[in-house]
Formats: structure tokens, sequence, C-alpha cells
């Protein structure tokens, strides 16, 4: 597959090392434009360093840009980008509600596709664990439960939505999305010390158990996740990407692959989710426009938010009128 020029846009201290080596793994690395600059194209085999968004955009002409960018900047940067003949990856929400929708007509009519989608969507394991809920392997779903670590020092963004980021909220709500269908009523409760926990609502019905920690130590940092089916049998994702599926004793599928033993790169998704931007990217004018689904994990996320800051119920607005048949979600149900 024929290879196409990269960029990174954005603060690479703090951004995984592991999205910067997938972009000369899965195309070519053009260009690094942000603070450190220098060192990180260095580092990481770019072919040229900027200090300014406009000055690479003109003189590297990359196809796509990976932007790592804080969210109240990324809806005007990511125009700039598509202005500028650009498709962009982001990794957490592009924007507000409201935003995404600008963003979404703006890509199609500048005839760039825009991918917001965080690396766990990419992840083997959770390749794997969409793939036996999908074919039923579980019975059908009856529970949820999901608990997220990051690194607050190194996250974009984190207080300046509550206790955790917009980005963190992001994930955790597309990866209830991507398993078991869209959130359709929330509420949250957001603590000092840099947690959030939530409760949410399916519009299948099927509660979720989230929480979220801004803070914690480098050991902790990842992700785990529970899901349970009505026949019994079980999917467990750790925070080293290793899964099993099963029933009892009875194991009907297994990803063993644990983050020391591999490549992380892989693993976490990285090189799955620049993969899945290259090939939005090669696809041309055929598909252009704001992919992800973005729409309604942005608005959930929003609501997860809004409901921890308000200390109520909330619905997405996208979800709106079609709540009204679900009992309210109750916090540790």
């Amino acid at each position: 597959m024929p290879s196409v020029r990269l960029a990174f846009c954005g603060p690479t201290r703090d951004v995984s090392p592991w999205l910067l080596r997938s972009l000369s793994r899965v195309g070519t690395f053009e260009a690094v434009c942000g603070d450190n600059a220098d060192h990180a194209a260095s580092s990481f085999h770019a072919r040229w360093a900027f200090s300014d968004l406009a000055g690479m955009l003109q003189e590297a002409e990359p196809e796509g840009i990976i932007l790592h960018q804080p969210p109240a900047d990324r809806a005007r940067l990511i125009k700039q980008c598509l202005a500028a003949g650009c498709g962009v990856l982001v990794t957490g929400a592009p924007g507000s509600a409201a935003a995404c929708k600008r963003l979404a007509s703006f890509s199609k009519l500048s005839g760039r596709v825009v991918l917001a989608a965080p690396p766990m969507r990419y992840a083997p394991a959770v390749v794997l664990a969409r793939r036996l809920i999908s074919a039923g392997r579980l019975s059908s779903v009856i529970s949820m439960s999901l608990h997220s670590t990051w690194r607050g020092s190194a996250s974009l963004g984190v207080g300046d939505n509550g206790a955790v980021s917009a980005d963190q909220v992001f994930e955790a709500v597309d990866m209830v999305q991507q398993l078991i269908g869209p959130v359709q009523r929330v509420f949250a409760a957001a603590h000092d010390d840099g947690a959030l926990v939530a409760s949410l609502m399916t519009s299948a019905g099927t509660p979720v158990s989230v929480v979220l920690h801004s803070r914690g130590a480098t050991d902790a940092i990842g992700l785990e996740m529970d899901i349970r089916g009505a026949d019994g049998t079980r999917l467990r994702l750790d925070r080293d990407f290793r899964l099993r599926c099963g029933n009892g004793s009875r194991v009907d599928a297994a990803h063993e692959a644990g983050l020391p033993t591999v490549d992380p790169g892989l693993e976490m998704g990285f090189e799955g989710l620049v993969a899945e931007f290259r090939r939005r990217l090669q696809s041309g004018r055929g598909c252009p426009g704001l992919v992800g689904p973005v729409d309604s994990v942005v608005s959930a996320t929003e609501a997860v938010l809004a409901s921890a800051a308000r200390g109520r119920i909330m619905v997405p607005k996208l979800q709106r009128g079609a709540a009204e048949n679900l009992g309210p979600p109750t916090i540790g149900r």
C-alpha cells in the first residue's frame, strides 16, 4: 500500500511515544510542529521540525496531521488544516457537539477527512471483544463496568471540565458505544481527588458503571473492563490488554499477549488507529467528512461532564425523546 505523508502538531512531551513511533511505521513521518519539535523530529525520525502550524502546512505539505492540542483550540486548528488540504486525526473529541456539526460540513466541503477516535478502539484485545459480542458469545449483555486511570500531569485538558479531562470521558464513552451501544442516560459525580464515577444506561437498557481517575500512579495507568452476559459468560480485559471470555472453567476466547512481552504500539491500538487514518486518507475524496462516530459520543461525553457538574441525571442531546422509557441509572447498580 502506498505511503502517506504524516505530521504531528502538539506538545510531544504530553503524548505517548508509541503514537509518534506509529507515524513512521504506518506512513512517512514528514514533520513535527510544537514545543520540543527539534528533539522529537530527531528521536522519531521525522524529516522536519517547525515552530508553528501554518509554516508546517505550507512547507511540508502533509496529507494528514495528528492533532494533539487542548480541546478549546481543536475546532479552529482542524479548520486551518482542512483549508490547507490536509486531513486530521484527533484522539479525543474534536470539539463541542455544536462545533462537530460545523466541522462535519466543513470537512465535506473541503473534500478531506477528520477522524476522531481513541487508540483503544483499535487495540487487538478490544477488536476481539467487539467480535465476540457481535457474534453473540455472551448471549445478551446485562452489565458492563469500566475503570480507567490516566496520569493527569501528562493529559491535555485535565481540570478544564472538572475532575477528569473530556478526552478521558470521550475514551470511556466510545468504548461503551463500540461494544454495547450508545449511551442514553447518565448520572455522574466528580471528586476533588481527581476521580469521576458515573452510571450510564445504554439504548438497550444495559447498565454501565464507569470509574475514571486522572491522577493515577505510573503503574496504575490503563483501562480495565468487565462485561457479563445473561448466560453467565464473562468478558474481562485487564490494563495489560489481556482478554479472556468464558463461563466458569470454560474459555471461549483469549488474548494473552500482555504489554511487558509485546509491542505496546500495536497492543495499545496506536498502529491500528494510524493505519485507519491512512486508509481514510487514501480513499481520497470519495468519503470526506467527520468520521468516528463522533456526534453521539461527544453528546454523551458532554452529558457526563454536565451531570458531574450539576449533580443530576442528564440525557445526551441526541438521545432526548428516546430515553423516556428507561428508568434512571443508579451508581453502583
